[in-house]
């Protein structure tokens, strides 16, 4: 299953969860709040790079260097354009960054990647009859270990914790866990690769705590139970009450 079709299967992803944060109306819309930027585009880069280089050129591309100041320059853009259509176009600068970036990457973590099966798709169904879905970049089965690449703008503990809460990192280990942990799998560690994205590229592992993945868990099940409740009323609160800032 490519990572696209994943995407477009039916089920609640770890990153779900962020809509589900703000009400279960707005899962339920997920289909008019789908995230693309080039933020995006750069990390699946790297991740493909790290992960699938042999399906690296099915996906993006390169931009070679046209001279658009001539007609000849500006023919040559359009028509690689056109026989690209459908890959992500990755500008020279962008591409050289990713390149470093996962050769960082494998340098220090490459002998535990290669311990697992990487971009696999995993469903399963939970107890309240919902499909909760996982595509895990590396598992490792045997050591019930499960291994997230992200990038990162400092991998200092102190600041990689803040983008743990700030982007919910902890309620993708714990949706990871639990997911492969339906399906009878062996899953008790998560591991996150944090590369930084300027130089020298620096790389970190971090096994996330198992406090946070228990926090996780109270939370994580308590928004799916108001997800469930909804289901069966069609009800949800959607208005948010909002003060001045502190400093007002």
């Amino acid at each position: 299953m490519t990572n696209k079709e994943y995407h477009s299967a039916d089920g609640i992803s770890s990153s779900d969860l962020k809509l589900l944060e703000i009400s279960p109306l707005h899962l339920h819309k997920k289909e008019l709040f789908k995230f693309e930027s080039d933020v995006f585009d750069f990390g699946s880069l790297v991740h493909k790079m790290v992960l699938e280089p042999e399906d690296l050129d099915k996906e993006f591309v390169k931009l070679p260097e046209f001279n658009l100041r001539t007609k000849t320059g500006k023919e040559e853009k359009a028509k690689f354009e056109e026989e690209n259509q459908g890959k992500t176009i990755i500008s020279p600068a962008d591409w050289e960054k990713a390149e470093k970036m996962s050769k960082n990457i494998l340098a220090i973590a490459g002998n535990l990647i290669k311990k697992g099966k990487c971009e696999e798709s995993f469903f399963a169904k939970d107890e309240y009859g919902l499909i909760r879905k996982c595509r895990p970049d590396c598992y490792i089965e045997a050591l019930g270990v499960v291994i997230d690449i992200k990038t990162t703008q400092s991998t200092k503990p102190y600041d990689f914790q803040k983008a743990i809460f700030d982007y919910r990192y902890h309620y993708q280990a714990y949706w990871y866990l639990k997911t492969l942990k339906l399906l009878g799998k062996r899953a008790n560690q998560f591991i996150f690769i944090a590369v930084e994205k300027k130089e020298p590229f620096m790389v970190r592992l971090f096994r996330i705590s198992e406090d946070a993945i228990n926090r996780a868990e109270m939370e994580v099940e308590n928004l799916i139970q108001n997800y469930v409740k909804f289901l069966e009323t069609g009800k949800a609160e959607i208005v948010e009450e909002i003060d001045l800032p502190n400093w007002a």
